[in-house]
């Protein structure tokens, strides 16, 4: 009986001992971008009784499935068909590190490895963070005839810290307008600023948290104010010689009339 009870206790002390590790902090990828979820686990060299299942925290999709010694897919959710992939050389050291390919919106949120071998049983928690990085904004001038409209158009994700600066630095910020994020996940942002003073200078900023990413657009709208004036002279100049071409011709006109052949 003794021996029974000694025999339990070091089993429980082993499984007690079998730990899975994971990332403490969350994992960013970018759109498109191939995913490695982490995770490592108390490693045996036989890897027959060794069963790896990956699956969403959130609804218990079956994400990958790993046992027999072999990839079993049947049940893996069709979301992830032919973009999941385990290391096999690393399962035997304790690797049982997955990748998913080709990321995107619907990817994000918190993943279970669970892994169970001779050693024991344990799980933990990764969680996945989708980014985009923000395109080239795209800048438009509306001139109307009481004011001035300076737009950006842009796409990414997340949501963005966006503010239009004047030239000392104050916020002018008014006009902003993000989409929800498409089945492409990306948000679609559009942000003007608005002035009936013809001559200004502003600078458009977006800051992404996430990926770290900040752009700065300077925007200088000038005046020149002997533009009417100079248009004028140029105007009265060709008038000018327009009359003394049409003066020349006249004399000539005149001259030859008076002195028939």
């Amino acid at each position: 009986m003794l021996r029974c009870f000694l025999l339990l206790w070091i089993l429980l002390r082993r499984a007690d001992s079998f730990s899975v590790t994971v990332p403490s902090s969350p994992i960013l990828v970018d759109r498109g971008a191939t995913a490695l979820l982490s995770c490592e686990f108390e490693p045996d060299p036989n890897i027959s009784d060794l069963v790896i299942t990956w699956q969403r925290q959130e609804d218990s999709r079956v994400v990958h499935s790993f046992y027999y010694e072999r990839d079993q897919l049947e049940r893996q959710s069709s979301e992830y068909l032919d973009r999941t992939k385990l290391n096999r050389e690393g399962l035997a050291e304790g690797n049982a590190s997955l990748s998913i390919v080709n990321i995107g919106l619907k990817d994000a949120g918190k993943y279970i490895c669970l892994v169970s071998n001779n050693k024991g049983t344990d799980r933990g928690v990764v969680q996945l963070v989708y980014t985009a990085f923000y395109s080239e904004p795209r800048l438009s001038i509306h001139l109307q005839s009481t004011n001035v409209t300076v737009q950006y158009e842009t796409e990414g994700y997340p949501r963005p810290e966006v503010m239009w600066l004047g030239s000392e630095g104050q916020n002018l910020t008014d006009d902003l307008e993000v989409s929800s994020a498409s089945d492409g996940g990306l948000y679609y942002l559009k942000s003007s600023y608005i002035t009936q003073n013809p001559v200004f200078s502003v600078t458009f900023t977006l800051k992404n948290p996430a990926t770290h990413q900040e752009l700065q657009r300077h925007v200088n709208l000038s005046y020149d104010g002997n533009t009417s004036s100079s248009q004028s002279v140029v105007v009265l100049s060709v008038l000018c010689v327009l009359l003394l071409c049409s003066t020349v011709l006249l004399l000539w006109l005149y001259c030859r009339d008076r002195n028939p052949r």
